[in-house]
């Protein structure tokens, strides 16, 4: 039994002058205890509870728990009520705390309004002698707590010695005088300054106390006592804050009991020759340094013996004495342990400071276990805590136990061990914390002010007791000798801790950490709600987030399968589901008020709310079966679907198959799910008329347990702090989407089925008034599949996954959605369209009925608010389906021109948008937007439409104030003008082959007269002869050919009279800028060939009897002579725009043709490459090179000189 000084103590001073290696201590410069506390206060000390402000876990009838009991009136009033003995306050493997005896009535009194903060308390629990004390500045009260178990306990009351002007939050000390069992032990009160009352028996408590002795330890001015400890049974130690100590002996004299007192050190007589002459005929003696006195430690008297150690902590060192059984002692050794004690904490905490300032070490108690082995509690400054701005950031106070070693002339650090408390400036009552030696070298209790913990001392197992109330505290831990237990004293009860030693040695560090996380939430959740248990349940300091993960998972799964360890059994099912919606509640809660949150992954976030939600889904499922039991129908769908899981499980033995899936397998109801499906299958299947019973039923099953885990997810994110997407969620997994597509179909089947009478289509409104929750939850569930694969992109499988899912969700929801409409649910439909952003859907719904004039569409108003309200992001879809539908009047009337311009800005539709930019006086954009359509304008018309419109529209640019146009534009439509032109008359003379034909003729008809008269020559060609019937079909269904196909019909038909036409051809070819230059020139080629061969130059070559002139007339009447006569005079020449005999051979291969003709059958192609071949031998053969070059001469003689310099690109048919 011992009491602590609250009184100032001094840090090691490096140097006379000052210097501290701690920081300077803020308010009063004298440090006192405070609340019990029986020695100096800590830096820092209780930590603050944090009350969790979370909103709480929805639920329908669950009350979260945890107030906690105040010792207050009303807290008191459930202790004056009474506790069994047996009451258990917590319990685990390793540790139990239990009821044990109530506080004197006189006590509670005391205690019951007691301000701790501001009113000091102290007291014990003294095993030895049976009795407790707790002393405050002014009153002492003595009882004897066994007695308590029964009755209630005698009270002894005595007044402490007075003090003049005592120190703030200053107690004495005490300490009770065992005389044995057959006699009421002593009193020994000690104030602040030295002064001594001693009872030889509490007795005299009865009677006012008055009758006591009294003596003074003689103190100088300032020194203060720090602590009084009990050596033996009549032996008492006392320390001050200059390092000085006391023996105090209870001695017995005329059979009654007297205190005696003298200071440390060798008695000396005054004659003594030794004083007289020092150093003479004597040892030298070691001179003790003063200084704060922390702790004190004795150890027992060996048989035989003429002395006992005594150890004292006095500031940063450490003091060995000899007490002789002759009544004097003697300094033995001193030793500084500051710098090993340093180094041994920060190779242990890593994180430690590693400044000596910053690390501000304080040795707080030291205990004996055996000889030359002691323990010692240690703290220093932790960094700042800094976890919310909504609490104070101070440093905190971390402790520690060091195991030293005395060796001899030396002392070793052997072992550093953790302690689980951590202090901060915003503690509760303070006081200097203190060891208790439960069983030696086996296992440490450690009372703080609001807390004591329990350290394995074999291994890494460590636990605490809490205290709930901020009015409550520790005041004092009795270790019940031989045993492994201790009692302890707090403001409001005394508990009894019992620790299972073999459960505490099996400790394995991998497994028992989660384990203890798991047992401290099991605690919290089955003991800290009773409003008696005078314990919180919070978590240790730096906790380790794997054990903490591991252990909240392992208790949520116990819930969900209504472990008997932490779910009470009950035989009405939705109190016991509600009761375990209470303990996953209080669990999250739990994790919340501790702060411990940030600490867990979102996978194990995940993991705990998948539970709560499975569990509420599940709790729900109950209770609209039990509705439909008390309406009188039978869920037959939901006890067969449960069945067949149970059954597959191999457990299909239960008498109540539903109960028991619901009691034992909730973890798995994502496993209900496909039972449910195969039974609406087998119904569809069986054509037995079931449908209608089945769907409905299956449809409000997965209803349920889907639209319950949402609502519940979506209420409770920010309590289980799950970052969106969820991981990889089980309302959302594939097979999942795919129930509850099939659910739909097979509703959206039954519903729409033709109905023979009424009470068919009777039975049809259930599952019809189901449809738009079933598209809800299908929208919702292929959603959140999607975000979470959006966000798991980097892993393997997962983007082909995403891109499928998302194209099957854009082909679904329009037709999801028009299901709605169908049915009677077009405002449903329209609001998951909104939702959903499915603005493609949206245009279209909108859009059922009338369409134009827009003003009397029925959702012309509705039409309006979208553009309101989602602008560009609805309006470019609303377009692009007018556009899609050929409602361009309706997308034109309508007054958005703004949105207009953005959509034709970002989705260029020259085709359309010229006629908005024409509106808009746009004429420039107008009239490049009408060009760049008009050639690749598939008929005829359009395209001599749209260039006439655009030549204007360039044109009126000048009307605007624009003083010059852009002629390269201007251009580009005059040249497009005029290939319209070439068509015209190109289909003019292809025409006039039907001049003689009586009747009417099919198309085919025309064109083969057309081939027959107008390309006789390429009679032994079949293959281009069928390439020009192609092209005919064409241009007389009002086709736009292209340049090439243009050239190819101009230069394949006869043109005996239309040489020009060869000339047109190749100037088309000339001015063709978007043609690939391999394929312009494979085209040139075919048309030199067949300029070559157009002529028969054997006749033409046959000059016997021919004059000059007349071979010039045959030469000049040749389509060589006048092809060359108009290619002569340009200057800029593409490649192919003049070819030689020899270079127009080359014939394109078969695979240029296939891309040419990508209509062709492989035998087609091959047989137009046979006559391209069968062209380039003819033009082989006729060996041209000679006749060229006098062509060309000829050319130029006619020409005079002119050709190169007043030529002109453009043909004879360009004016007309």
């Amino acid at each position: 039994m011992a009491t602590f000084s609250p009184h100032p103590r001094r840090t090691t001073r490096y140097s006379s002058i000052g210097m501290s290696p701690s920081p300077p201590r803020q308010g009063v410069a004298r440090r006192t205890r405070a609340g019990g506390s029986t020695q100096p206060q800590s830096r820092l000390s209780t930590p603050a509870r944090r009350t969790g402000n979370l909103p709480p876990v929805l639920d329908d009838d669950s009350v979260l728990s945890g107030s906690g009991m105040d010792v207050d009136d009303e807290s008191s009033e459930v202790f004056e009520r009474g506790l069994k003995a047996d009451t258990v306050f917590s319990k685990s493997k390793e540790m139990t705390v239990t009821f044990y005896a109530q506080l004197p009535l006189e006590v509670k009194q005391a205690l019951r309004n007691a301000d701790f903060y501001r009113d000091a308390y102290t007291g014990d629990v003294d095993t030895v002698t049976g009795f407790a004390v707790v002393a405050s500045l002014h009153t002492c009260f003595v009882w004897k707590y066994s007695q308590a178990l029964t009755g209630t306990p005698t009270c002894y009351i005595f007044g402490c010695p007075r003090e003049a002007n005592p120190p703030p939050m200053a107690t004495p000390f005490h300490a009770l005088v065992p005389f044995g069992s057959q006699r009421e032990p002593g009193l020994i009160i000690c104030s602040n300054v030295g002064q001594i009352r001693f009872w030889d028996s509490i007795g005299m408590g009865l009677a006012g106390g008055d009758n006591f002795s009294f003596s003074t330890l003689g103190l100088e001015e300032g020194e203060n006592v720090t602590s009084l400890v009990r050596a033996d049974l009549q032996t008492f130690i006392a320390s001050t804050t200059t390092g000085r100590l006391f023996r105090l002996v209870v001695t017995s004299s005329g059979g009654k009991y007297h205190l005696s007192v003298h200071a440390f050190g060798r008695p000396q007589s005054a004659l003594s020759f030794s004083r007289l002459l020092p150093g003479f005929l004597s040892d030298p003696e070691q001179q003790p340094q003063r200084g704060f006195v922390s702790a004190v430690a004795a150890q027992d008297l060996e048989r035989g013996a003429s002395g006992r150690l005594v150890w004292a902590l006095v500031d940063l060192r450490l003091q060995q004495w000899n007490m002789s059984v002759e009544g004097w002692e003697k300094l033995l050794a001193e030793e500084d342990i500051g710098e090993q004690t340093r180094a041994a904490v920060r190779e242990h905490f890593p994180t430690a400071p590693q400044s000596d300032v910053d690390l501000d070490l304080e040795l707080l108690d030291l205990k004996l276990q055996k000889p030359g082995d002691m323990v010692m509690l240690v703290s220093w400054a932790g960094q700042e805590d800094d976890t919310s701005a909504e609490f104070a950031t101070h440093p905190r106070r971390v402790y520690a136990i060091v195991y030293l070693r005395h060796l001899p002339g030396a002392f070793t650090v052997t072992k550093v061990q953790a302690v689980p408390y951590q202090s901060t400036s915003s503690s509760g009552a303070p006081m200097h914390p203190r060891i208790q030696v439960v069983v030696p070298e086996k296992l440490l209790a450690i009372q703080f002010g609001d807390a004591v913990t329990i350290c394995s001392q074999e291994n890494e197992y460590m636990d605490r007791l809490e205290l709930k109330s901020a009015m409550d505290r520790t005041l004092g831990v009795g270790v019940v000798q031989g045993e492994s237990e201790f009692l302890v004293l707090t403001a409001a009860t005394m508990m009894k801790t019992t620790i299972d030693l073999d459960e505490v040695a099996s400790f394995h560090p991998e497994t028992g950490r989660a384990n203890l996380i798991k047992s401290t939430m099991t605690k919290a959740i089955l003991y800290g709600s009773l409003p008696e248990n005078p314990l919180h349940f919070s978590f240790p300091p730096e906790i380790d987030e794997e054990a903490l993960m591991s252990g909240a998972e392992q208790l949520s799964a116990a819930i969900l399968e209504s472990d008997v360890e932490v779910v009470r059994a009950h035989h009405d099912l939705h109190a016991q589901m509600t009761g375990r919606k209470d303990r996953l509640s209080f669990l999250i809660k739990f994790i919340n008020d501790n702060s411990a949150l940030t600490k867990m992954s979102q996978r194990s976030r995940r993991t705990l709310a998948a539970d709560a939600e499975k569990l509420y889904a599940a709790h729900q499922l109950w209770l609209r079966h039990n509705d439909s039991l008390r309406a009188g129908r039978m869920d037959n769908v939901l006890y067969e679907a449960v069945y067949r899981y149970m059954n597959a499980l191999g457990e299909g033995h239960h008498e109540d198959c539903l109960r028991a899936f619901l009691r034992l397998r909730v973890r798995d109801l994502g496993g209900l799910l496909p039972h449910v499906l195969e039974l609406v299958s087998r119904s569809s299947s069986e054509m037995n008329g079931k449908s209608a019973e089945t769907v409905p039923q299956a449809n409000q099953i997965i209803l349920t347990i889907l639209q319950s885990a949402h609502s519940y997810r979506a209420y409770n994110l920010g309590v289980y702090g799950i970052t969106l997407p969820m991981i990889d969620p089980w309302t959302s997994q594939p097979e999942v989407i795919d129930i509850v597509n099939e659910l739909f179909n097979s509703t959206t089947q039954l519903v729409e089925a033709p109905s023979g009478d009424s009470e068919t289509a009777e039975s049809k409104k259930v599952p019809r008034e189901q449809l738009p929750e079933l598209a809800s939850c299908l929208f919702r569930c292929i959603q959140e599949r999607l975000d979470w694969l959006g966000r798991a992109a980097e892993q393997p499988g997962v983007e082909r996954e995403r891109s499928l899912l998302e194209d099957r969700f854009r082909q679904l929801r329009p037709e999801a959605l028009e299901v709605l409409r169908r049915n009677g649910f077009a405002n449903e439909a329209f609001k998951l369209a909104e939702d959903y952003h499915d603005f493609r859907s949206l245009a279209s719904l909108c859009h059922k009925g009338k369409i134009y004039p827009p003003e009397e569409n029925p959702n012309a108003a509705r039409i309006e608010g979208y553009i309101q309200k989602f602008k560009e992001a609805f309006t470019t879809e609303l377009y692009q389906w007018y556009i899609e539908h050929g409602e361009l009047r309706t997308m034109f009337a309508q007054n958005h021109s703004e949105y207009l311009d953005t959509f034709f800005a970002e989705h260029p539709h020259p085709g359309i948008s010229w006629i908005h930019d024409l509106g808009r006086g746009r004429y420039a954009l107008a009239s490049q937007a009408l060009l760049t359509e008009a050639e690749h304008a598939p008929e005829l018309v359009s395209k001599h439409l749209m260039l006439s419109i655009g030549k204007l529209s360039h044109l009126a640019q000048l009307n605007e104030g624009i003083k010059t146009i852009n002629q390269d534009v201007l251009d580009a439509f005059h040249d497009g003008l005029d290939f319209v032109s070439v068509h015209e008359a190109l289909i003019e003379d292809l025409k006039s082959a039907l001049a003689g034909v009586r009747g009417r003729q099919s198309l085919e008809s025309q064109v083969e007269t057309i081939a027959q008269k107008k390309a006789g020559n390429l009679s032994n060609r079949r293959a281009l002869y069928n390439v020009f019937k192609f092209l005919v079909r064409q241009l007389l269904q009002g086709k736009a050919l292209s340049v090439e196909d243009t050239a190819e019909v101009l230069s394949l038909k006869d043109n005996y009279e239309r040489v020009e036409d060869y000339v047109t051809a190749l100037h088309l070819l000339a001015r063709a800028e978007n043609i690939p230059s391999t394929r312009r020139l494979s085209v040139f080629r075919n048309v030199w060939r067949r300029i070559y061969i157009h002529d028969d130059w054997n006749m033409i070559r046959q000059t016997t009897g021919v004059s000059d002139d007349e071979l010039n007339q045959r030469l000049r009447s040749t389509a060589l002579y006048a092809a060359l006569q108009a290619v002569s005079p340009r200057r800029q020449r593409p490649e192919g725009y003049k070819l030689s005999p020899a270079e127009a051979l080359d014939v394109p291969s078969e695979d240029e043709l296939a891309l040419r003709w990508p209509s062709m059958s492989p035998e087609e192609i091959s047989a137009v490459e046979r006559n391209y071949g069968r062209d380039s031998r003819t033009l082989q053969d006729l060996d041209l090179d000679a006749i060229y070059q006098s062509m060309e001469q000829l050319v130029s003689m006619d020409e005079g000189g002119r050709g190169s310099s007043e030529g002109t690109d453009r043909p004879a048919y360009a004016n007309t």
